[in-house]
């Protein structure tokens, strides 16, 4: 088992690719897979979203008009197809006075998968700045409010205040977590990772 973890910290310090020396890239992974350890045992208490049916899972943190949440939507797509994947978005509203309303919308609607992938799929670049496509929620239930409050709670309790955030359990029963959006190969190394 431990060489196994020295083998998942030596593969995923070259995937992520952190600058600076070995200790300093060491001890900066130790630190992300401890607030990934703490995300994952309170993961529970959040509001998500499923999209596949695979037994390994994987959580995201997104905002509805976060550009970077977008693209990472984008990019895991193909990895989800006929694979034994299974990711559960979490939505937050932060980034904008309509997150709270379009995450709301989302989680609301009759499918919310659905609603997800209209956000998505009708995403936009315009002069006004990036948004979701879908439409902000003329009214927000009290359970919803609740409900975004505790997964962005979750999010804040680790002192991260930035989507998009990934987090699952690895092979060797640690967690990993990563912000951003990797680069597609990237991406699909650090998902052979998932438990």
């Amino acid at each position: 088992m431990l060489r196994q973890s020295r083998n998942l910290l030596v593969i995923v310090l070259f995937l992520i690719g952190l600058p600076g020396s070995h200790a300093v890239q060491a001890e900066a992974l130790t630190t992300s897979r401890a607030i990934a350890g703490h995300l994952l045992e309170d993961i529970d208490e959040a509001t998500w979203i499923a999209e596949g049916k695979g037994n390994r899972i994987v959580y995201i943190f997104f905002d509805p008009n976060c550009p970077y949440c977008h693209k990472l939507y984008e990019a895991l797509q193909p990895q989800i197809a006929g694979k034994d994947l299974q990711l559960r978005w979490i939505p937050v509203g932060m980034l904008t006075p309509t997150s709270q309303g379009k995450a709301a919308a989302i989680l609301q609607a009759g499918n919310p998968l659905e609603a997800l992938r209209n956000n998505e799929d009708n995403f936009n670049f315009s002069d006004n700045g990036p948004g979701g496509g879908i439409t902000p929620a003329s009214t927000i239930k009290d359970q919803t409010r609740l409900d975004l409050a505790a997964n962005l709670s979750l999010l804040q309790g680790q002192n991260i205040f930035s989507v998009p955030v990934v987090v699952f359990h690895a092979t060797d029963g640690q967690g990993i977590m990563f912000q951003g959006v990797p680069e597609p190969e990237r991406l699909r190394r650090l998902l052979q990772f998932v438990r």
